[in-house]
């Protein structure tokens, strides 16, 4: 996938470029590139694999976030989807929660660079991001960062009540489902949409499509440490 080739992707998701959108698009390209050099931010930095599978593969769940939305992007990283989002959704803000300092330094020069004004970069831990944000987002993110019942508990927290969290997830995710039904359950999860893609170029993906139902106990979320050490579903 070429760079106009993922222009006219987006049209099928309803996006509209903007002469801003696409120069924005092409300098955070370029960070990446450049910084990736001496920092390891992805293990891939070509042309074609970063608007096939960090960017495309990051909108594809732009359709299930509503107009508007308060979104949160749990554990960013190089910024997908968060920052990617940012830039194809400029009626949504995102905040991008990423404990690494060198990757957070590396999403506020992306920012700061791209004039993007719908972002915030919180360099913490979701568990401790939940005290100031507590059901506070109409959308919950997370992409490529753990187990499903070890996501949920660090994410829903996080989410308001009826809000949506999306688990970006490989071939396995209907799996991850299955084994942590428990703590969907004790997080008051209802599975949506399960929107499955099979793409040659990216392979089998499940953007799994959550709704809240009711509000999370004041319990959750446990330290790091004890999530996995011992996750909601019972799984070792």
């Amino acid at each position: 996938m070429d760079f106009e080739a993922f222009i006219k992707s987006l049209e099928s998701m309803e996006i509209v470029v903007s002469e801003l959108m696409r120069q924005q698009f092409l300098d955070y390209k370029n960070l990446i590139q450049e910084v990736n050099k001496v920092l390891n931010l992805t293990g891939i930095d070509d042309d074609e694999g970063i608007y096939l599978k960090h960017f495309w593969d990051s909108l594809l769940i732009s359709p299930m976030i509503p107009k508007n939305a308060r979104v949160c992007d749990v554990g960013s990283g190089a910024g997908f989807p968060g920052i990617v989002l940012a830039i194809a959704r400029p009626d949504i803000t995102i905040v991008c929660v990423e404990p690494t300092k060198k990757r957070t330094d590396f999403l506020e020069r992306v920012v700061s660079e791209c004039n993007l004004t719908n972002v915030k970069i919180i360099n913490d831990r979701a568990e401790h991001v939940v005290d100031d944000y507590r059901e506070h987002f109409d959308v919950v993110t997370a992409r490529a960062v753990a187990h499903l019942d070890i996501l949920s508990e660090l994410c829903v927290p996080l989410l308001k009540i009826n809000g949506t969290f999306i688990a970006m997830k490989g071939m396995r995710g209907l799996e991850e489902v299955d084994e942590a039904k428990k703590a969907l359950t004790l997080l008051a999860l209802e599975l949506e949409n399960e929107n499955y893609l099979d793409d040659e170029g990216m392979g089998v993906r499940y953007n799994l499509e959550f709704t809240k139902k009711r509000k999370t106990p004041k319990k959750y979320p446990r330290t790091y440490a004890k999530i996995k050490k011992t996750p909601l579903s019972g799984r070792l």
